[in-house]
């Protein structure tokens, strides 16, 4: 660790309670010892941000925490970053509670246990940590929301987004499956002129065929049976501000003519209406190749070239490394306050190298899965190999031997990588493709090629 990350302050008007506390911790840590609120405030504005172990009964009220209480709002008032774990023999729950609620990172009562002090110690280290690195890089992007952005690669593409941001053109997000193309979406929205205008994001391929123009476009009380009441599109919903399309690719040739006219002339007519215009940007996704979509007569050619004014190409997980393990500390973080763990666990080294090493075919949305699970599987312990449930892919019956040349190893790993899919998806074909970045029909062709018997893996 860096200086800035282990020094600890002891705020203890005990001196023998003090000097116990700082010969433990002195081998491991840079220590200062306060006996009193002032010189501890001196210390905090001088070297913040730190970890504080204050104890709450301080002079001049040592029967009381008033003192230490009012310390700990201080200090986070100095440093947000600053983590405070609370030692005191006053541990009555009301002062555990209220010290909490003011921000405290900790409680723990005399005498303090060895073991327990070093891991609060570490704990807090960890959080500081990843609280810093977050308000580092939103420092450096401007951030509106938090992101991880480590690898060059990322670094590169919110560059390309503040740039493009302002300009009132239509933009085609590409990228496999869970690689986070709405979260691009909503940032190019964030960094826009229509930031404080709605954001509306629609999932293309969960829309009925038959629905598709009444989602967008809208519709008038009984233009189709069940039409009840006037439904307003998405297209109104979204006045003045951005709609994202996402998986482009799945909506019809009908509703593909609909919407180049809308990008064309900024108006559209709901089912059952009269013309209307409406000042809407439009940003696209999807996990396909539109232009092989083009080729096979089943993406317009002329839409194709109205949504790729500029394309935004998200690079998959297993291509940007240095993202992998801050993204799993940011997933703990965020997860174990959503499960309501008191504890952020810690990734063992070989839990590290586990995850480095994994192909991530379904990108950072597969990560937070496995993060998730590993946090209820660990029980607030150390995450390790076992919690993550992921086993190195073996390709050692893919060595190269006489007769087994580079057309057939391809095959070979290619049917291996159709039943991982199949087999993660339990043999839903959607699914799969998704996770796979083909077309459905492309893999029913590859499951017949291979002759793989897709019921197998439907459990």
């Amino acid at each position: 660790m860096s200086g800035l990350k282990n020094k600890v302050l002891i705020v203890e008007d005990d001196e023998i309670m003090a000097k116990q506390l700082k010969w433990l911790l002195k081998s491991k840590f840079e220590v200062e010892i306060a006996h009193n609120g002032e010189k501890a405030l001196k210390i905090v504005q001088r070297a913040s941000p730190l970890i504080i172990l204050l104890d709450l009964a301080l002079p001049p009220f040592p029967d009381s925490p008033q003192i230490g209480l009012k310390l700990l709002s201080r200090f986070l008032e100095i440093d947000p970053l600053n983590k405070v774990i609370v030692l005191t023999g006053h541990d009555t729950p009301e002062n555990a509670k209220e010290a909490l609620s003011k921000g405290a990172y900790d409680f723990l009562s005399k005498p303090v246990k060895e073991t327990m002090l070093f891991t609060l110690i570490e704990r807090a280290l960890y959080r500081q940590t990843l609280e810093r690195e977050y308000l580092e890089e939103k420092k450096e992007f401007d951030l509106p929301f938090p992101m991880v952005i480590v690898s060059p690669q990322m670094q590169a593409l919110i560059k390309q987004v503040k740039k493009i941001a302002s300009l009132n053109i239509t933009c085609l997000i590409q990228g496999e499956s869970g690689t986070g193309k709405e979260l691009i979406a909503r940032l190019l929205h964030a960094f826009s002129p229509r930031a404080n205008k709605p954001f509306l994001a629609v999932d293309c391929a969960a829309i009925p065929a038959s629905l598709g123009e009444a989602e967008l476009f809208g519709a008038e009380k009984g233009a189709y049976t069940g039409a009840v009441k006037k439904i307003a599109g998405k297209v109104a919903q979204a006045e003045g501000g951005t709609l994202f399309l996402d998986e482009i690719g799945e909506i019809s040739l009908e509703m593909q003519t609909k919407l180049l006219r809308f990008l064309e002339t900024k108006e559209y007519t709901p089912l059952g209406g009269k013309p209307q215009k409406a000042d809407v940007r439009i940003i696209a996704a999807t996990n396909r190749n539109l232009e092989k979509e083009v080729d096979r007569g089943k993406f317009r050619l002329d839409l194709f070239f109205r949504l790729n004014q500029v394309t935004i190409t998200i690079p998959p997980l297993r291509e940007r490394k240095e993202d992998i393990i801050p993204l799993a500390k940011y997933f703990l973080k965020h997860l174990a306050k959503e499960f309501g763990l008191k504890y952020v666990p810690f990734l063992s080294k070989e839990a590290e190298n586990i995850l480095l090493n994994h192909p991530f075919p379904g990108n950072v949305r597969e990560l937070k899965h496995i993060i998730s699970r590993a946090l209820i599987l660990a029980e607030g312990k150390e995450i390790t190999p076992i919690h993550l449930g992921l086993k190195k892919t073996s390709f050692s019956h893919l060595t190269a031997t006489p007769g087994y040349d580079l057309p057939r190893a391809r095959l070979a790993l290619e049917k291996l990588w159709l039943e991982m899919a199949l087999k993660r998806h339990k043999g839903q074909i959607s699914a799969a493709a998704k996770d796979l970045n083909i077309p459905r029909s492309t893999l029913y062709d590859l499951i017949r090629k291979h002759g793989i018997n897709r019921l197998a893996y439907d459990i």
